[in-house]
């Protein structure tokens, strides 16, 4: 009778244990756990997604059944695809393990989910089904050795998050054969400004003109459109930002639109005090968010008043046309 009780109050706290532990890791998504175990090393990973911050975390834990001492030099987050995230917060450099030795790690990645989208508007895309935990260590005579450790979702899980947070988006990129460059270029020889000969080169994504790079990033979604222009300045003149002649525009857009708060400038590096001003080396970014209902194939970014010389002369002849990109 006695061994009956306690082999039921054994039971007990081995449920109430693991159910703590549940508790402990418990997230938006969870995915399943994974344990591995080798005559070197032996680990246990669990991971969790917060849809708020957008998050992955990742609670680790690492033991040495070996004799002789580990070191971990680096633990990533990867997708079936191979983008690679190192931990944003937790310590991973040179963690030694000693023959015996159990160590708990917690970090947080927010993971490099789509490339292509991440290019194009600066998010990392929506969770992925399945990652991959890379644990990069060294044995004790210098040589390098890696354990990989998958974990999925369950698929109901995963369409259940789909359907709620999968939302239809668009972004942008410069319309490369709109004939911008040739104008630019004989717009800059006709002025003396720019060093000669100038320089313009426009791919998707950027315009390179004569030392002074533009980066656009832009995502549309529902209906708002969040931009962002990161530039820097690598000529021998300085840029002025005219503020408020910068913008995103579609056909048939209503020219009553309130502009305030629509575009804000950050100054990346570069004197705080000549917010407007972009010197040699300056980096600024400049966010714009306004409504946008349309569904137009092409739109215009306003460029031709939205920078100028310190003489007042603009430095774009011309606005630029922009066209729509489906996001994967």
């Amino acid at each position: 009778m006695k061994r009956i009780i306690s082999l039921v109050l054994l039971s007990l706290l081995f449920a109430c244990k693991n159910h703590s532990e549940t508790q402990r890791i418990k997230g938006d998504l969870n995915y399943t756990p994974v344990k591995i175990e080798s005559e070197r090393i032996s680990a246990g990973f669990y991971l969790t997604a917060d849809l708020k911050t957008q998050e992955l975390q990742a609670s680790i834990q690492l033991s040495n059944p070996g004799s002789s001492v580990l070191t971990i030099s680096e633990i990533e987050i990867a997708t079936g695809e191979g983008l690679r995230t190192l931990p944003k917060t937790g310590s991973t450099g040179s963690i030694v393990l000693k023959p015996g030795e159990n160590k708990s790690l917690f970090l947080k990645f927010q993971p490099l989910n789509e490339l292509r989208t991440y290019q194009l508007t600066g998010r990392n895309g929506h969770f992925k089904s399945l990652y991959n935990l890379l644990v990069n260590y060294k044995t004790e005579d210098n040589k390098s050795a890696v354990i990989s450790m998958t974990t999925t979702l369950l698929p109901a899980e995963y369409k259940v998050y789909l359907d709620q947070h999968q939302i239809t988006a668009t972004s942008y990129s410069f319309n490369t054969k709109s004939g911008f460059t040739r104008k630019q270029l004989t717009y800059l020889n006709s002025i003396k400004q720019v060093k000669k000969p100038p320089f313009v080169y426009v791919s998707d994504q950027e315009i390179a003109l004569s030392g002074i790079n533009f980066r656009l990033r832009s995502y549309q979604e529902r209906d708002t459109l969040n931009a962002e222009i990161f530039i820097v300045n690598h000529s021998g003149f300085s840029v002025k930002i005219n503020q408020g002649k910068l913008d995103i525009k579609y056909p048939g857009e209503s020219p009553a639109v309130d502009l305030k708060g629509v575009v804000t400038v950050e100054k990346i590096s570069g004197s705080k005090q000549e917010l407007y001003t972009i010197e040699k080396g300056d980096r600024v970014l400049i966010h714009l968010k306004k409504p946008f209902k349309t569904t137009a194939e092409k739109v215009i970014l306003s460029f031709n008043k939205a920078f100028e010389f310190n003489d007042h002369l603009p430095l774009f002849k011309n606005n630029i046309e922009l066209i729509k990109v489906n996001l994967p």
